[in-house]
C-alpha cells in the first residue's frame, strides 16, 4: 500500500526545473454545448414560504392537534391536517411542513402522500418533512418494512434531517406518475440518510430542479437480495430518471448492488464532491445530456470482496473490482414505448417522447481509485432500432490510480470501449462515438501485479462504420499503449496504489517534498472552465498541472548543485539572439517556441546556448526547453524593433 502522505505531496509542491511543460490547446472539432446553467431549487420563501406546520412524535396521538406540545403520531393524521390552498390565489397552492420530533418511527407501510392528498379541484397541498433531531423512519432489521419509505409528490418542498432504513421498496421515491400532471419541480434534499433497502435508496422520476446535498445512500437492493444469481435486476443506489436540473452535492452513495449514482434519460445535472464507493457501477450516465461530473471521488475498498461487485451477489464468477463511471445510451421510455435511435435522440410512441442522447458531459477533477475500470463507453441498446450517439465527451483533469481484482485476467482496461455489435441490413444496433477527448489525466496501477491488464482497450466490430472519433493527449500513463498520442507521457515510475483520499484536511495539511516529481505535467487547460481543483484551490493560468490536484510553487526549494537556467533579454526584438545562462553545456538540449493557441511557431537545437529569434510577429509566447531529463518552460515576450 503507498503511503496517503506520499502520493498526495506532489500535488502540492511544484519545483519548475523537473517539470516537463508542453503547451497544446485542446482543439474543438465540433460545437460544445459547454455553457449550460444547473438551476437549484426555490423552497421556503417568497410565494413557496410554509405557512403551517404540524407536528409529529412516535408518542404522539392521532386525536391531537398536532402542535409542538400535543403532537400526532401518524403521517396520514399529520398530512390531513395541512391544509390545502385557496383557489386563485398563488396558483391554489399552500405550503406546510410536517416537524418529526425525535424517535423511531415504525412503519409497515411507509409515509407516502397520495394524488387526493395533493390535489382537491384546483387547489393544491404541497408538504414538506423536516426532523427534528434523531429521526429514523422505517421497519427495523428484523422485520422490514415492504413499501416504499417516504413518498411527496407536491411542488417547492424539502426533505431536511431523517433517516430511513430497512424496507423492501423504495426509500424516497419522488414520482406523481400521473399524465395529467406528470412533473414535480424544486425538490431540496438535505442531510438525508437512506439505509439497507431492498430496491433504489432513492428514486427521481420526471423531477425538475432538484438538490440533494449532504446525504448517504447505502445499501440499496442488497438485504435478502445475497441468493440471487443471474439473470437479475440491479436497482441503483441513487438514480435521476427523466429529470432536469439535478444536483447532487456531498453525498456518499455505497455498497448498492447496481449503479451507485445514475443519470437516466435527464439533461442539465451535475454531481460533485460525492464519495461513491463499492457499487457494481459507481456512476452511470445513461442517455443524459449535458453533465458536469466534478470534485468526486470515485473508488473501492480494499479486502471488502467480490460480493460488492457484483450486480447479482450470488454468482461465483470472477470479476474486476467495479467501474469509476460508464457511458450508454439504452434507449428507455418514461411513459411512452417501442423506443428507436434517431438524430442523437431516444424516440418513443404512445404516447410520443423524446430524450436527447449523451452529449455535453463533462468529466474533470475527480478522483478514481482501485477500480477495475476507470472509464467505460458502452454501446448500449442492440434491439432498438437506429443508431444512438455518444458525442461531445470532456474527462479531463482527473487521477487514476490503483486497480482491484482479477490480476491475472485478460481484458482488463482503465479505459474501455465496448461496441461489438453492428446490424448490416438495417445499418444499425451500433452507436458512434464523437468528438470523444480524453486529457491532462494521470493513469498509473501496478503493472507488475496487473501484467494481463492494459491502459486502453477499444472493442468494435469488425463492421462497425464509425464515426469512432476518440482522442487521447496530455495524459501522464504508466504503461505505453497503442493508442498513445504525441502529447502523451509514458513513465513507469508512477505510484501504483494509495490509501483512501476521503480526509480533505489530510490533503491540505500534507508538507511539500520533491517526492514523485515524475506525475508533474504543466499543460494549458483543456477548456476554460478548469479554474479549481480537486481541494477548491484556483488553478494556474495558463498553464495548470495535469491531475485532478494542482501544483503550487515552494519558496527556496532547489535542487542541489543544479541552478535554474535563465533567458535574456525578455523581451526580445525580432531578429536577435536569445541567450540562455545556466544551461549545462555539455548536455544537448533543444528548445520549442509556441503560440498561446497551441501552434508550434519555431524549433531546432540549442547551440552555444543561444536561440535565434527570426522574423516572428511581436507578442506573448512560450518558450520550452528540453532533452530527456529536464524540461524547463518561459513566457517570452518578443517586440518590435
Amino acid at each position: 500500500m503507498f503511503p496517503l502522505g506520499d502520493l498526495i505531496l506532489f500535488y502540492i509542491f511544484t519545483f519548475q526545473m523537473r517539470i516537463k511543460t508542453l503547451i497544446v490547446l485542446f482543439a474543438l472539432s465540433i460545437s460544445l454545448h459547454a455553457q449550460f446553467v444547473v438551476n437549484t431549487p426555490i423552497v421556503n420563501t417568497g410565494k413557496y414560504a410554509i405557512t403551517d406546520s404540524v407536528y409529529m412524535d412516535p408518542n404522539g396521538d392521532d386525536n391531537n392537534p398536532g402542535t409542538n406540545t400535543l403532537p400526532v403520531k401518524t403521517f396520514n393524521a399529520a398530512i390531513l391536517k395541512l391544509p390545502f390552498g385557496v383557489a386563485g390565489v398563488n396558483g391554489g397552492n399552500a405550503y406546510g411542513l410536517i416537524k418529526m420530533k425525535p424517535g423511531y418511527y415504525a412503519t409497515n407501510s411507509g409515509f407516502q402522500q397520495t394524488i387526493s392528498n395533493w390535489k382537491n379541484g384546483n387547489t393544491f397541498r404541497n408538504v414538506s418533512i423536516e426532523g427534528l433531531g434523531d429521526v429514523v423512519i422505517g421497519g427495523t432489521q428484523n422485520t422490514f418494512a415492504n413499501s416504499n419509505l417516504l413518498v411527496l409528490i407536491g411542488d417547492h418542498i424539502f426533505i431536511k434531517n431523517i433517516t430511513l432504513k430497512y424496507s423492501t421498496g423504495v426509500g424516497i421515491y419522488c414520482n406523481r406518475n400521473n399524465l395529467t400532471y406528470p412533473r414535480q419541480n424544486n425538490i431540496l434534499v438535505d442531510h438525508v440518510s437512506v439505509d439497507s433497502v431492498g430496491s433504489f435508496c432513492a428514486l427521481f422520476t420526471s423531477v425538475d430542479t432538484l438538490l440533494i446535498n449532504n446525504s448517504a445512500f447505502r445499501y440499496s437492493s442488497r438485504p435478502g437480495n445475497g441468493s440471487l444469481t443471474s439473470p437479475c435486476q440491479w436497482p441503483s443506489g441513487f438514480k435521476l430518471f427523466n429529470c432536469t436540473d439535478g444536483s447532487v452535492f456531498n453525498c456518499e452513495v455505497g455498497y448498492s448492488r447496481g449503479e451507485g449514482l445514475n443519470f437516466q434519460n435527464s439533461i442539465r445535472c451535475q454531481a460533485s464532491q460525492n464519495r461513491l464507493h463499492d457499487n457494481g457501477l459507481n456512476l452511470y450516465n445513461d442517455n443524459s445530456s449535458k453533465l458536469y461530473i466534478y470534485k468526486n471521488i470515485l473508488y473501492n475498498t480494499p479486502g471488502i470482496g467480490t460480493q460488492y461487485w457484483r450486480n447479482c451477489p450470488a454468482d461465483t464468477d470472477k470479476i474486476w473490482a467495479s467501474s469509476g463511471i460508464l457511458i450508454a445510451n439504452e434507449g428507455s421510455c418514461v411513459f411512452g414505448s417501442l423506443p428507436s435511435f434517431n438524430n442523437c435522440q431516444t424516440k418513443c410512441i404512445l404516447p410520443n417522447e423524446t430524450f436527447s442522447n449523451v452529449d455535453s458531459m463533462f468529466i474533470y477533477n475527480n478522483i478514481f481509485q482501485n477500480v477495475g475500470q476507470a472509464i467505460g463507453f458502452w454501446e448500449g441498446a442492440t434491439g432498438s432500432i437506429g443508431i444512438n450517439c455518444i458525442r461531445n465527451v470532456w474527462i479531463y483533469n482527473n487521477t487514476i490510480i490503483g486497480v482491484m481484482g482479477l490480476p491475472g485476467a485478460i481484458g482488463g482496461a482503465l479505459v474501455r470501449v465496448y461496441y461489438p455489435s453492428y446490424n448490416i441490413l438495417t445499418n444499425s444496433n451500433y452507436g458512434y462515438l464523437q468528438n470523444i477527448r480524453i486529457s491532462n489525466n494521470i493513469f498509473t496501477y501496478d503493472t507488475a501485479a496487473f501484467l494481463a491488464m492494459t491502459p486502453i482497450i477499444m472493442n468494435f466490430h469488425p463492421q462497425h462504420p464509425g464515426p469512432k472519433d476518440i482522442q487521447f493527449s496530455n495524459n501522464i500513463w504508466v504503461k505505453s499503449h497503442s493508442y498513445l498520442s504525441t502529447t502523451d507521457l509514458i513513465r513507469n515510475n508512477l505510484p501504483v496504489s494509495t490509501n483512501l483520499l476521503i480526509d480533505t484536511l489530510q490533503l491540505q495539511t500534507i508538507q511539500p517534498s520533491q517526492a514523485h516529481l515524475a506525475l508533474a505535467y504543466n499543460a494549458l487547460a483543456p477548456l476554460s472552465s478548469l479554474n479549481s481543483d480537486y481541494l477548491n484551490r484556483p488553478r494556474q493560468s495558463p498553464m495548470t498541472n495535469v491531475g485532478a490536484l494542482e501544483f503550487y510553487a515552494i519558496a527556496g526549494i532547489k535542487l542541489a548543485h543544479q541552478p535554474i537556467p535563465s533567458i535574456y533579454p525578455n523581451p526580445c526584438k525580432r531578429q536577435s539572439m536569445l541567450q540562455i545562462t545556466s544551461l549545462p553545456i555539455e548536455q544537448k538540449y533543444d528548445y520549442r517556441l509556441v503560440s498561446p493557441n497551441g501552434t508550434e511557431i519555431q524549433r531546432g537545437p540549442i547551440e552555444q546556448n543561444s536561440i535565434s529569434i527570426n522574423d516572428i510577429a511581436a507578442g506573448l509566447y512560450f518558450l520550452v526547453l528540453e532533452n530527456e531529463n529536464n524540461h524547463y518552460t518561459y513566457k517570452l515576450a518578443i517586440k518590435e524593433e
